[in-house]
């Protein structure tokens, strides 16, 4: 993986570096120096965040250097301590993906699946390399938030924030960069004396040594918790100073006819090698299938659906392929029995059983929190399509505010939930 180099004021940061997991808690530093002899790699830094320890490996050749700051280590760890808003709420972030603009022109690429780092999840290129490999890996699926410049909000990624790579980079009250030494790279061999000592001298240094490197590691716990403190109390006073950290739920999902449709046209494999399709189940990330064997066998399943996966008793066989749609701006909500009671009408009048919910919004205690509290209600919904399509129900429901959720098939009937957004 080529190595980027870039200059943030007086400082020079690294991308590209090689991640690699480490599993001995109490001996991170000497596993990652083995790690990279290895992989003939002379340089590398550590990472701990959420209880997860890697070390990013990168080559003097490459022209790497002591000292130089991994921005990847850089970012995973302010997104661990300010996490990211998904899901309806601010909360800790594992699997994630960052595209962003760098000071030279060139775009950095993250990418963490169960907070760690893959292999090649630290890179940087052109902004079409970047863009290549963020719809790449986005196509994958699971991932909890995509962060990126704002000239990427409209490309429709799931839970998308807006940032910058200096808004990941802490500062001084006095603008200055608030650099850590353990974001520098350091070497992976360590020099030893040529020269013979006599066994107490040995002693001595071994002794001497072990106290030095304690007195780094307290060092390096002190500044990380520093650090995680100071974060804290910005993103305190950036809650109470935001008139609204919330932002609507509705934007980051498909559009009714946009995910009935979509459901509709992947929906196959009903007799596939002979085996009964039980459930088909459909959502704005994801196609799922789910077969019982039906007297046939595992092979003439696989022959037809090579990706299967089957129970251990091979009775049960499932495939899961990932959906991606595009999401647009979120539209103005209308008012309750204005979006309400068209719809209930309409079912009443084909004879489709609607059920419908309020669904509990937060309500913060203190006054800031209040002036941020969401200005929206919910009402979750479901119904039986009663023999229609997908795509004829959603029809109905296709109005503002309304988005489904779930499209599940058993035995041809067909079953819709979602949740309509009112102001």
């Amino acid at each position: 993986m080529a190595i980027h180099i870039i200059q943030i004021d007086k400082h020079r940061f690294v991308c590209g570096l090689f991640w690699q997991s480490l599993s001995r808690p109490r001996e991170l530093a000497a596993e990652a120096r083995e790690l990279g002899a290895k992989i003939d790699s002379d340089l590398y830094v550590l990472r701990i965040d959420q209880s997860i320890a890697q070390a990013g490996f990168g080559q003097s050749a490459d022209g790497a250097r002591r000292g130089m700051f991994s921005l990847g280590a850089i970012v995973s760890k302010t997104l661990a301590l300010e996490g990211a808003f998904y899901d309806g709420e601010k909360q800790r972030v594992h699997n994630w993906l960052a595209a962003l603009r760098l000071p030279d022109g060139m775009w950095a690429y993250f990418a963490a699946r169960d907070a760690n780092f893959l292999p090649n999840g630290d890179f940087a290129g052109t902004r079409e390399e970047v863009l290549e490999r963020l719809h790449g890996d986005y196509a994958l699926g699971g991932w909890n938030v995509v962060l990126g410049d704002a000239e990427l909000a409209d490309y429709g990624f799931h839970n998308f924030e807006t940032r910058t790579v200096e808004s990941f980079i802490p500062r001084r009250k006095d603008g200055r960069i608030r650099a850590h030494r353990w974001w520098g790279l350091q070497p992976v061999r360590v020099r030893r004396s040529h020269w013979p000592a006599i066994a107490a001298g040995v002693l001595g240094a071994a002794l001497a040594g072990g106290w030095v490197y304690m007195q780094h590691v307290k060092r390096l716990q002190a500044e990380q918790l520093a650090e995680e403190a100071r974060i804290a109390e910005r993103q305190k006073v950036l809650r109470l100073a935001a008139p609204s950290t919330q932002p609507p739920p509705w934007g980051a999902k498909p559009k009714p006819m946009s995910l009935a449709t979509a459901c509709v046209d992947r929906l196959g494999y009903l007799a596939a090698g002979g085996w009964l399709l039980d459930e088909y189940v459909c959502t704005g990330d994801s196609v799922s299938y789910a077969w019982s064997r039906h007297g046939s066998t595992l092979a003439l399943l696989r022959a037809e659906v090579p990706d299967a996966k089957f129970d251990l008793n091979g009775e049960k066989a499932s495939l899961v392929v990932p959906l991606r749609l595009e999401r647009n701006q979120p539209e103005a909500l209308l008012d309750r029995e204005e979006l309400m009671e068209p719809i209930i009408s309409d079912m009443q009048h084909i004879g489709i059983g609607f059920k419908v919910a309020s669904l509990p919004v937060p309500t913060p205690t203190s006054g800031a929190a209040q002036a941020s509290a969401p200005r929206w209600q919910a009402y979750s919904f479901n119904c039986d399509s009663q023999g229609l399509a997908p795509t004829a129900v959603a029809q109905m429901l296709d109005k503002p505010g309304v988005r489904i959720d779930r499209i599940v098939s058993r035995a041809g009937h067909w079953s819709i939930e979602g949740v309509m957004y009112v102001k």
